[in-house]
């Protein structure tokens, strides 16, 4: 054990303060360790009907979205899917019923509008239930990655309007109730790259930096009120929105990763919702900035390259 001297002079507390800080940063990623692996694998999920008997799911037909939803109705919860695609709705609804014997209710809404009419039209389908939860999931990204001169107009603006407008603009509508009754969870789905800079997917990360700013300031807002606002930052999950299709130990299947993230609800403000997200983000916040943008630029200007050939052999 590390003796400090009962007597220190200027000299002594100089030649012990390495030993000292040392110490104190081999404690602190101690704790970050353990932390981490009793969030990750020990901690057991909070009784999520607390908040209410209905959660609302953008975004609900596909990939995480549906995978939330599922994993809601495991838990007892009925379910409000909202989507472009009537049919795919009818047919994921008339799924949860049948295996988990909840109610559902379905709602085809096009998020890439910016008219705030139809948006008071949506709420007024899901007005009279009693929302517990609102998952905002919702989201477009690039094509393919690009320069900021190669993205035309109509695809910022659906950016814009899909990761951004979409939450932002139910949120309000959703929170007056929640407010009133003091409970309810906001569940706003960002992405790893909104916490990195990404180059060639700039304004796809800036939308998704946004939605974590609006998540914490939602946090300091309403928390008093008893309203539970988290930002979920996944890595890649195997969707249509990835295009990644094969599911390995860092991009799992949607159901995979809806299980953990759904488990951090009502204890963790800003998580990657995954263990092994978690353990890339670690990676991407501690490396030297210069190696990771190098990196991050080198990446989607190889994926650029191949997705600019592949349309050119077509």
């Amino acid at each position: 054990m590390l003796e400090i001297p009962e007597h220190l002079d200027l000299k002594s507390i100089i030649a012990f303060f390495p030993y000292s800080v040392g110490l104190k940063i081999i404690g602190y990623f101690i704790f970050k360790f353990i932390a981490f692996i009793y969030r990750s694998f020990i901690r057991s999920g909070k009784n999520l009907k607390k908040y209410g008997s209905w959660a609302v799911v953008t975004g609900a037909t596909d990939g995480i979205g549906k995978a939330y939803c599922e994993e809601f109705a495991k838990k007892g919860l009925n379910i409000c899917l909202v989507s472009r695609s009537l049919d795919k709705l009818k047919t994921e609804a008339q799924a949860i019923e049948s295996k988990f014997k909840v109610q559902t209710r379905v709602v085809q809404f096009d998020f890439s509008t910016d008219d705030n009419a139809k948006y008071d039209g949506l709420y007024s389908q899901i007005a009279d239930l009693d929302i517990g939860i609102l998952v905002n999931n919702v989201g477009v990204s690039y094509d393919h990655p690009m320069y900021l001169d190669e993205l035309p107009i109509n695809a910022i603006e659906n950016l814009i309007n899909l990761n951004i407008r979409s939450a932002s603009i139910l949120t309000k509508l959703v929170l007056p109730n929640l407010i009133k009754k003091k409970s309810g969870a906001i569940i706003n789905i960002s992405s790893i790259s909104g916490v990195n800079t990404v180059p060639l997917l700039t304004v796809y990360s800036a939308t998704k930096a946004f939605i974590e700013k609006f998540s914490l300031g939602l946090n300091l807002e309403y928390g008093s009120k008893g309203i539970f606002v988290q930002c979920v930052t996944p890595a890649i999950v195997c969707s249509k929105l990835s295009k990644v299709r094969r599911a390995n130990l860092f991009q799992p299947m949607p159901s995979t990763f809806a299980r953990s993230a759904v488990k951090t609800i009502g204890y963790d403000k800003l998580t990657t919702g995954y263990w092994t997200h978690e353990i890339q983000n670690f990676a991407l916040h501690y490396l030297p900035a210069f190696i990771v943008d190098k990196y991050m630029f080198s990446m989607h200007l190889g994926q650029r390259s191949r997705a600019l050939a592949k349309k050119k052999s077509s």
